[in-house]
């Protein structure tokens, strides 16, 4: 077993003992399995299921039992009937809606271990708005977890609310990796987005933009393959300009931009493009930001062309920003044509 296969199963651990206790209790003590199955059921506050993550840790404990054909049979089925039967009222209930991942390994495991489950999976898909459209009655889990890669421990681990172990997986992925190509620096940025690690974020967007900055100055004098690469900069530059001024980097965004101005506004239909517009929007926030207020500035020139030609219409926080930018650079020309066309 690696590493991180065995630190999922520990952290799975006081849910399997919860379940051995279930079983062994199914037949001999109900008062005891009542109590036990009890802490997993769906005990809604403010519409939100306070013992949704323990249920779906349960699940997941389930999932993983070694030896679990041992048990007994009638028993491992209740248990998993009476958690997915909870979990279809919290799915009605919660305020959150969605599928869920317990509902999906529940789904599985009900497969697996009780024959005729239409009516259950009918409510189920009738569950909420979210269900209807996207619960699979035949979703698929990997029951051993010797197979299990450790992308899918990664994801696990924060669906079950692991933050600490999370992290840990996190770290052993990354010292697995021997080249830190675009695919993988993708992965990690986000894994940092799903915990919310604005300065991770940063540091994969940086290194991505590096990565396709490299790449279309090496090809540059190749065609197609110049075309190709200026699209993958447009990308990963968007990215990496809208992080910095999250993070209020309002000189490092306007130095990495204007550097590269000149290559990306030749793009067909640069200032029409989703790419295009979201650079533009974040040249107005560093313009609106930084002390840079000449006229001939270098991306005041470069955000003018998006509003001087013919364009698809801005959100109104763009042309606000539009006109407070013109008012900061003392450009009453161009003041004056954005609000005659805002009017029109």
């Amino acid at each position: 077993m690696e590493l991180y296969q065995e630190k999922l199963i520990n952290a799975l651990k006081m849910y399997q003992n919860d379940f051995d206790n279930m079983v062994n209790s199914f037949y001999d003590n109900k008062e005891n399995f009542g109590i036990l199955i009890k802490k997993y059921s769906c005990e809604t506050e403010d519409n939100v299921d306070k013992n949704y993550l323990l249920r779906a840790r349960l699940a997941f404990s389930i999932l993983y039992y070694k030896n679990i054909k041992a048990l007994k049979k009638e028993a491992v089925k209740n248990i998993i009937t009476y958690l997915f039967e909870e979990e279809i009222k919290d799915r009605k209930t919660s305020k959150y809606k969605g599928i869920g991942i317990s509902l999906e390994v529940l789904t599985f495991l009900l497969n697996k271990y009780s024959k005729d489950n239409k009516a259950l999976f009918k409510q189920a898909k009738e569950a909420n708005t979210d269900c209807s459209i996207g619960y699979d009655s035949d979703v698929r889990f990997e029951d051993d977890i010797e197979k299990l890669n450790i992308l899918y421990a990664i994801h696990y681990a924060l669906e079950l609310g692991f933050k600490d172990l999370y992290y840990e997986l996190i770290d052993i992925w990354k010292s697995s990796i021997k080249v830190w190509d675009r695919i993988n620096l993708e992965r990690l940025r986000d894994f940092e987005i799903e915990v919310g690690n604005k300065e991770g974020e940063l540091k994969a967007n940086k290194e991505l933009y590096s990565i396709s900055k490299d790449n279309y100055e090496k090809n540059k004098k190749n065609t197609l393959l110049s075309k190709k690469n200026l699209f993958y900069l447009l990308s990963y530059l968007g990215n990496y300009i809208e992080n910095l001024v999250r993070l209020s980097k309002y000189d490092e965004a306007y130095d990495t931009l204007t550097n590269n101005i000149d290559d990306i506004k030749n793009i067909d239909a640069f200032y029409n493009i989703n790419a295009g517009i979201l650079i533009v929007d974040c040249a107005l926030k560093i313009l609106l930001n930084t002390d840079k207020i000449d006229k001939d500035n270098a991306l005041w020139k470069f955000v003018k062309i998006a509003f001087s030609n013919e364009h698809l219409s801005y959100t109104k926080a763009v042309y606000d920003n539009f006109i407070k930018c013109a008012e900061k650079m003392n450009d009453l020309e161009m003041k004056e044509k954005v609000l005659k066309y805002i009017d029109n």
